[in-house]
């Protein structure tokens, strides 16, 4: 008995000290092994197996060190396919969603230090930007150890505080790593493209008596007579709840202004009349000091805000003018991804302060997709217990890794929003006057819910409950369906044709709704997203039979997913809930099986025809939201240029001053004055299917998707400072804006419809709001801790003398001699040519992302 003991002990310490050795070894190739990505060709002159879009990319691994690992896989996150592998020594597999495998063939021994090993091949799609290209390559072996090999880790620079990307070779080749394909005439934006470009806004713009956004009527009444609010203001109500105005108040303070016994009287009244719109306000200074008078609460609230948007931090002081206001759209949204990588909770409060300074009312909240579930939903734990983390361990603790995560379940990527998070958003929009628009996205976007789920499913299975297993169950076992989404995922769509789904999303909805009412904001609208679900269930038995019945019933099924977004829809109308989807899955519907009310977010793009499809459903009476990707997504690049963040798919850029030259309510006549993905001109012809007179769209939504976004300040980098241009269109409508013509026209180039006399009146339009954004707000974003992109800087060098040009004026900027110092511009200085330039924030910093003269 006591040598079998000793027997046992003995190898229990042998197994301890084997697994003590493997994770040494698995620490030390995550260490020492040096992994190098290179971008060879963005569009091969041909691509293999007959597809008309692939790029070739080179990784090299190398090692000082003797690596001792032999069972092991590299795993890494590529956007899209590997499709051909030229390697002998190393194979790689696409694994699901954008997970690859590398792993050694018979060929390869063992890393030899200081030897190179390549892998070259060539991969599906596109991609452009450095941005896309991710990080966190990792080793995993058989018995289970994992680890981030430690050279493909991002880490930020101390001056700029963006994202470094070590792992990643230079992108330099204009031709190669830049082009797409051989129609692209896209433009690298370097300092000479800039300064090009970029229409120089004089300094000498009065700013004093302008806000953004633009208000509909401001007159300066006396040009001479100021009031001064350094001394602060003492707040006077009347039928106003002060309550309601207490984040305008706290807005003031931020910018210098608080409320004092001696202070300038601010009187805010309310004068409710009957049909009058609920946002109208009217502003007047005048030498009785300072009054506000509104229909609403809101409108009272909007009052104060123009007040704070009026103020120069530098001087507190207003000229005398009167402001009468009122919005052009009444949804002017905010869409927010926290579902790819997540953002926490402060980065949502943060954002609703900005979007009530500028006067925006919707959050439309993305909070499920395929790499994540948000929120937390009572009595479905499973959901963020499994759904909210990506590591590498059993399928019942978390999700696969992607998108370059982390393997760990607690980067920020991780996490959720717990129910007291929820309804602290939830209370904090609604104190500022907006409204959150949950989506949790389905049936497609699904692959979180439907793995939580299968945890649940395994979890009652095991405790012999087969009843409560299949409950919420999203998947059906005999669905042999092999398909791919347009993410590359093969697992990610629900079963339109069960029961059990159904049910799910009722549970799910439920509990949503009774949150809303718990935070005092009923649910009034819910996004079911409702798009890309190509490929799916096609050979399901349980939508066989729906298919068999109704082909008896009637003709036969249109759409399942048209099916499911009718089925789905309806069950939100008998709870007072408006549905709201994306303009391809919506398309799906028959409109009069649709509900009376209906939202619809359109997406699609107008160099390929967009507004046909927007226009469609907008003659149904559908509630219209634009939502035209290549302006309002606010996840590509500024800038076309490789150091840019940013996806590319829809634009290679969309700049501040493309925000803000948007026509909304015109979306063909873009025709006239944009090109194309490819920067060329495109056409538009808007006879076929014109909207019907009288016909408008509801409002306007920036879009902020997370897939690239890994930390709260690379969102607010691609946010702000564009997003005060998104609320500049939404709220205000331009004298210079393209009428809509519902007779229909043809838009392109060379028609000519937008005039000499609207482009100069744009272009006057412009340099105000550049002013104002340049010299005022930047800094008021200072205040408010957020970190907006510094815009790049346009150069030109000329006999001993640096020129430049950047899209704000009153941006510092600095250039780099050869001894490698850094020099403040100043305007005809003579410098020795230059190495580099680059802006800096309003109080220095911060430094802007240099360029090279």
């Amino acid at each position: 008995m006591r040598r079998t003991l000793m027997v046992s002990l003995l190898a229990i310490s042998s197994a301890h000290a084997a697994a003590q050795s493997q994770q040494a070894q698995v620490t030390d190739f995550a260490k020492h092994l040096q992994v190098s990505y290179e971008l060879l060709n963005a569009s091969p002159e041909f691509c293999p197996q007959e597809l008309e879009k692939c790029y070739y990319s080179r990784i090299r691994l190398t090692t000082k060190e003797q690596l001792n690992l032999t069972d092991w896989n590299i795993y890494f996150s590529q956007l899209t396919p590997v499709i051909v592998n030229e390697s002998s020594q190393f194979n790689i597999e696409h694994i699901n969603g954008d997970l690859h495998r590398i792993t050694p063939t018979e060929e390869f021994n063992t890393f030899a230090p200081n030897t190179e090993y390549s892998l070259t091949f060539y991969s599906q799609g596109s991609q452009i930007t450095r941005a896309e290209f991710m990080p966190n390559f990792f080793v995993h072996t058989q018995e289970g150890e994992a680890q981030v090999i430690d050279s493909t880790k991002t880490r930020l620079d101390p001056e700029t505080g963006l994202e470094l990307q070590p792992y990643l070779e230079p992108f330099t080749d204009k031709q190669k790593q830049f082009r797409v394909n051989k129609s692209d005439n896209t433009q690298w934006a370097d300092s000479a493209l800039l300064y090009q470009q970029t229409q120089s806004v004089p300094e000498t713009v009065d700013i004093s008596a302008q806000l953004i956004p633009q208000p509909q009527s401001l007159i300066i009444t006396d040009k001479l007579s100021q009031v001064d609010l350094t001394k602060g203001i003492v707040l006077k109500t009347k039928g106003v709840s002060k309550q309601s105005l207490t984040p305008a108040i706290n807005r003031l303070k931020l910018l210098g202004v608080e409320e004092t016994p001696n202070g300038l009287a601010v009187s805010v009244n309310l004068s409710p009349e009957k049909n009058a719109h609920l946002e109208h306000y009217t502003l007047t200074i005048d030498a009785q000091g300072i009054q506000i008078t509104a229909h609403s609460q809101v409108g009272a609230f909007y009052g104060l805000i123009s007040l704070a948007g009026l103020i120069d931090t530098q001087s507190l002081t207003l000229p005398y003018l009167a402001i009468e206001d009122q919005p052009r759209y009444s949804f002017r949204g905010l869409h927010i991804d926290v579902a790819r990588n997540f953002l926490s909770k402060d980065f949502i409060l943060s954002t609703l302060d900005q979007m009530a300074a500028y006067k925006l009312n919707k959050l439309h909240l993305h909070l499920a997709d395929d790499e994540g579930w948000r929120l937390e939903i009572p009595g479905l734990a499973e959901l963020t217990k499994v759904g909210s983390k990506r590591c590498f361990n059993a399928p019942d603790d978390c999700l696969l890794p992607q998108l370059g995560s982390d393997i760990s379940g607690s980067s920020q990527s991780d996490g959720y929003y717990s129910v007291d998070d929820y309804l602290e958003i939830l209370a904090y929009a609604n104190a500022r006057h907006i409204q959150v628009i949950p989506s949790l996205d389905m049936p497609g976007h699904s692959r979180a819910a439907i793995h939580s789920m299968e945890a649940r499913y395994r979890h009652y299975l095991a405790k012999g409950d087969r009843k409560a297993a299949e409950r919420y169950r999203l998947v059906e076992p005999e669905d042999k369906t092999q398909y791919s989404s347009i993410q590359h995922y093969t697992d990610n769509t629900l079963n339109v044709c069960l029961d059990s789904t159904y049910l799910f999303i009722d549970k799910v909805i439920d509990e949503v709704q009774q949150l809303h009412l718990q935070a005092g904001t009923p649910l009034t609208t819910y996004h079911i997203g409702a798009d890309e679900t190509a490929g799916a269930w096609i050979d399901s038995p349980a939508c066989d039979q729906l298919r068999n019945n109704f082909s008896e019933q009637i003709a036969g099924l249109h759409s399942l997913n048209g099916y499911f977004i009718e089925r789905v829809s309806a069950m939100l109308a008998k709870k007072q809930i408006k549905v709201a989807g994306w303009n391809d899955g919506m398309g799906e519907t028959r409109p009069d099986k649709m509900p009376k009310s209906v939202q619809t977010n359109s997406w699609s793009q107008l160099y390929s025809q967009g507004h046909i499809a927007t226009h469609k459903q907008a003659n149904y009476d559908w509630d219209t939201i634009i939502s035209t990707p290549e302006v309002t997504y606010f996840d590509f690049p500024y800038e076309a240029h490789p150091q840019e963040p940013g996806n590319h798919w829809a634009a290679r850029n969309i700049s501040s001053r493309k925000v803000f030259e948007f026509m909304p309510d015109n979306l063909p006549a873009h025709a006239e004055i944009w090109t194309d993905i490819n920067n060329q001109a495109y056409r538009s012809d808007d006879t076929t299917n014109p909207l019907r007179s009288g016909v408008k769209y509801q409002g306007l939504q920036g879009h902020l998707w997370s897939e690239m976004l890994r930390s709260d300040r690379q969102a607010q980098y691609m946010l702000f400072p564009r997003l005060l241009a998104l609320a500049e269109r939404a709220w205000h409508k331009a004298q210079w804006e393209l009428d809509y013509d519902h007779s229909g026209k043809v838009y392109s180039s060379d028609s000519k419809h937008f005039t000499e006399d609207a482009i100069y009146a744009r272009e006057q339009d412009w340099q105000r709001f550049a002013s104002v954004l340049g010299r005022k707000e930047l800094l008021k974003l200072e205040k408010a801790g957020v970190f907006y992109r510094i815009p790049t800087v346009g150069a030109k060098f000329k006999n001993g003398k640096l020129t430049i040009k950047t899209i704000f004026p009153g941006i510092p900027v600095e250039y780099q001699e050869k001894s490698g110092e850094w020099q403040p511009y100043q305007v005809n200085d003579e410098v020795t040519k230059p190495l580099k330039i680059r802006a800096m924030s309003q109080d220095l910093s911060r430094k802007g992302r240099a360029l090279a003269l």
